[in-house]
């Protein structure tokens, strides 16, 4: 049932109305208790209900009461109705199939639950309204494609373009970033992480660029993807020469994204945010990312060839790691490090009390979408 509360609506005549001093028909919904006990007066009166209850109680009024076949025209069903009863309001109407419904909306839950046989997308451009036709199978077919990546309509329908990253942990910071910088230009880019980066190299890359590529063209509601930026995670130059041939990808400048959140401070303070029991001087983190630099453990694929050129050990250690072990060894093993929560703190600390520390990453970011986005036209 579309309102579960409502078990029965009915009418009922009153005497005149103080305005116009004239009869009129009042609508009364019953719940379930009301209607046990028929007694009218628990009922609740329709103008005292929400405006999706007596929109609804309209529209299907006309659905499953009309004679004969009816165009049936509805505007924006997300203003008045939760996503759920979209869904269940969209499923009787396919009860009803002898209709013809035509639903205007900026909705992704309707397109989706719809599955309409014509989409007409309407864009204001040079002072006038023009219409592009959707081909229906191509919107079966991005719901395919959509779900092998790992993402739904609604993640990115209304994005102008789509800019894939290497994780979650990079689709929530990379916006603060940008957005603390000041780097409105390449607002209306939707930030999504790549469901598993390993697909884009080896033997299933093709695939799954073919997959990117099918997204990104044709006559889809689906945004066009700008570009990949992945972590470098010490991959040669020939492996990424060889990813790159693929697609639009960029790397990282320094090995992951934690790399660029070895702020002692940073950390020592989202540390003690977990728990505040702990015993921990802010020299002792300093120390340990100093003494880090010569340990093996640390680096991936390579050892830095200078350990005194600081820009060379700090893009080629394995910063999530190095933080990972910080955590464990001042928690006791108390504090987990986890990638979405504590990056997404230590982010949020940087930019609010050092974020001159990111500016590089920002000005990295803002500088390869911009050149994608000047190719592209």
């Amino acid at each position: 049932m579309l309102f579960p509360e409502i078990t029965e609506v009915s009418a009922r005549i009153q005497k005149k109305d103080f305005h116009t001093y004239e009869d009129y028909l009042e609508v009364l919904v019953w719940s379930p208790e009301a209607l046990e006990k028929d007694e009218e007066n628990l009922a609740l009166k329709l103008a005292d209900c929400g405006t999706g209850v007596s929109q609804v109680l309209a529209i299907l009024y006309v659905v499953v009461t009309a004679s004969e076949p009816q165009i049936i025209i509805i505007d924006e069903p997300q203003s008045f109705l939760h996503p759920n009863l979209i869904r269940k309001l969209i499923n009787i109407f396919k009860e009803f199939s002898q209709h013809q419904y035509f639903i205007a909306t900026h909705s992704p839950t309707v397109i989706s639950e719809a599955n309409p046989a014509t989409i007409l997308q309407l864009s204001y451009s040079d002072g006038e309204t023009k219409t592009k036709i959707i081909n229906s199978k191509e919107t079966i077919q991005l719901r395919s494609l959509l779900k092998e990546l790992g993402v739904s309509l609604s993640d990115v329908f209304g994005a102008d373009a789509i800019l894939w990253v290497e994780g979650p942990t990079e689709e929530i910071c990379f916006p603060r970033i940008l957005e603390k910088f000041g780097y409105f230009s390449i607002k209306g880019i939707q930030i999504m992480a790549v469901k598993n980066t390993g697909d884009l190299e080896g033997k299933r890359a093709h695939i799954i660029f073919d997959i990117y590529d099918k997204l990104s063209g044709g006559n889809t509601l689906f945004p066009p993807a700008i570009g990949f930026i992945l972590d470098s995670e010490n991959r040669s130059e020939k492996d990424k020469q060889d990813i790159c041939k693929r697609g639009k990808v960029e790397f990282l400048e320094r090995c992951t994204y934690e790399n660029y959140l070895l702020h002692p401070q940073a950390i020592y303070e989202i540390l003690k945010q977990e728990d505040s029991s702990l015993e921990i001087d802010l020299s002792d983190i300093e120390n340990d990312i100093e003494l880090s630099k010569d340990e093996k453990r640390f680096f991936k694929n390579c050892q830095p060839t200078n350990t005194d050129a600081t820009e060379n050990w700090i893009s080629k250690i394995n910063g999530a790691k190095l933080i990972s072990e910080i955590f464990s060894k001042y928690s006791d093993n108390r504090v987990e490090y986890k990638k979405t929560k504590h990056s997404l703190d230590i982010t949020n600390w940087l930019l609010e009390h050092e974020p001159n520390f990111l500016e590089s990453l920002a000005t990295f970011l803002k500088d390869k979408v911009e050149n994608w986005i000047q190719n592209s036209r």
